[in-house]
């Protein structure tokens, strides 16, 4: 078979693929995308003031700041069940993307106000 040919079938085979697939909602991705940014972000914050408010620093009390923040994160899973977004169709990246928010927002949150 020719280059030609094989490229034309693998562009037929493509259009037949795109025709199966049903087209993705862009815009619900960007509005999930969205909720999930200031979900995290919310949560990371609050988990934050509540270390300070409430924690020491000190080694004792810091291991119940990491479990503060481990329930910060999986209690955002019913959260987004409940603002309509299929949470069991999330992805590791996207679970790793509100990990991190959630982690990075609460330590910001935490060592600005602990520093006056």
């Amino acid at each position: 078979m020719s280059k030609k040919k094989i490229a034309r079938q693998t562009a037929e085979e493509k259009e037949s693929a795109e025709a199966v697939i049903p087209p993705i909602d862009r815009h619900k991705r960007h509005v999930d995308g969205i909720k999930k940014t200031l979900v995290s972000s919310a949560f990371g914050i609050v988990s934050g003031i509540i270390c300070y408010r409430f924690l020491d620093p000190t080694p004792p009390e810091a291991n119940f700041s990491l479990l503060l923040l481990l329930m910060a994160f999986y209690i955002q899973k019913p959260i987004y069940l409940y603002m309509g977004m299929d949470a069991n169709q999330f992805t590791w990246k996207d679970w790793f993307y509100i990990a991190f928010m959630t982690l990075i927002l609460w330590f910001v949150s935490w060592i600005l106000l602990l520093n006056p």
